[in-house]
């Protein structure tokens, strides 16, 4: 079962946020598919180098854009059989100090998206959802018809609006949906998250990492190749249904102090020499106001359709860890964490494709 990958078939793809960490991966894989791909990202965040992940091909096309505006989109989406929306803000932290901005990538953009669809005859949708909207969950680990859902930052709200709005709009018009439930998604080419701002610390001074929170929130890390994979096998066999709901992630967690340990050792420090401190746990428990403390996923619904993830959670953070920092020692690119690198502007996107 384990590793089992079984290609989309070949289509006329739309991607929305097609040009970030997870969307060059899965342009990727579905262009190796056969496919004709539009990726439309207004490149705010996107992988400094997404172009070179791409095949030349006259299958792949480039539209400059925001997925919450409205004309922008029906323009580009037409002509298409497929949407798959991952465009969202990616700086759950920052969603404190500025909630409209959750509002408008996360909410707007999917009514847009789906108010497009449904103009254009478009009838399949695969929507990046988070592990975050479950909150604190009434049972660990848990599974997709668990709840009340409890989101606990703008970021997780936005995410459960948008799969509400997609099951009012799958039921009505005869889509087949999926919200696929993203875990912790690491690899070589991350620009934010834990693992890629701890590789960041520990090059900017290798004797002390700083954690945010107090090391015990607990996590599902997963390889970026085994959530495309994920993604792509589900919906090749998933049953026919208007929305299918997906945790996508490893069995079991990682608390953020082994995270910590597994990147120390991943780039070559000894954790001995290393002195870790904490800046205290945040209102919840979380690193910071707004970070769920614990998410842990049943797999079950994945594992019944015949997937589970290739690399462990460990072996996901360390060869993300290794990648990350070979990445930076070959590149010599400013040593930023993902809250600095934006905050003093500059991230640099690639050229874009026309």
């Amino acid at each position: 079962m384990a590793g089992l990958t079984v290609r989309a078939a070949p289509a006329r793809t739309f991607v929305t946020g097609g040009a970030g960490f997870i969307g060059s991966e899965l342009v990727s894989a579905l262009l190796a598919d056969g496919g004709e791909i539009t990726v439309l990202d207004n490149l705010s965040s996107a992988a400094p180098d997404w172009v070179d992940r791409m095949i030349p091909t006259p299958r792949l096309s480039f539209v400059e854009g925001d997925a919450a505006s409205a004309p922008t989109v029906r323009a580009a989406m037409a002509g298409h059989d497929r949407v798959v929306h991952l465009a969202a803000g990616t700086d759950i932290a920052a969603g404190h100090g500025h909630p409209e901005r959750d509002f408008a990538s996360g909410i707007v953009a999917t009514e847009v998206v789906c108010e497009a669809m449904r103009e254009h005859g478009i009838r399949e949708l695969w929507y990046a959802s988070s592990g975050v909207v479950y909150g604190h969950p009434t049972r660990t680990p848990t599974a997709e018809d668990d709840g009340p859902l409890r989101p606990e930052s703008h970021y997780a709200a936005a995410k459960v609006a948008g799969e509400a709005i997609i099951a009012g709009f799958a039921h009505l018009y005869d889509w087949r949906a999926f919200a696929f439930r993203f875990g912790n998604t690491v690899g070589a080419r991350s620009d934010h998250g834990v693992v890629h701002d701890f590789v960041v610390k520990l090059l900017r001074d290798p004797t002390r990492l700083e954690i945010l929170g107090d090391g015990s929130q607990a996590k599902p890390y997963v390889a970026v190749d085994d959530l495309v994979a994920g993604m792509r096998h589900a919906a090749d066999r998933a049953p026919l249904r208007p929305l299918t709901v997906l945790n996508l992630g490893p069995e079991g967690t990682l608390l953020v102090r082994r995270v910590a340990e597994l990147v120390i050792e991943a780039i070559g420090l000894s954790s001995d020499a290393v002195e870790l401190s904490f800046s205290g746990a945040a209102p919840g428990g979380g690193g910071w106001p707004g970070d769920t403390a614990v998410v842990e996923f049943d797999i079950s619904a994945a594992r019944a359709l015949g997937w589970q993830p290739r690399a462990s959670a460990s072996a996901a953070v360390q060869a993300a860890a290794r990648g990350i920092a070979a990445t930076y020692r070959a590149t010599g690119r400013p040593l930023l964490t993902s809250q600095e690198r934006r905050a003093a502007a500059r991230l640099v996107p690639g050229p874009g494709l026309r």
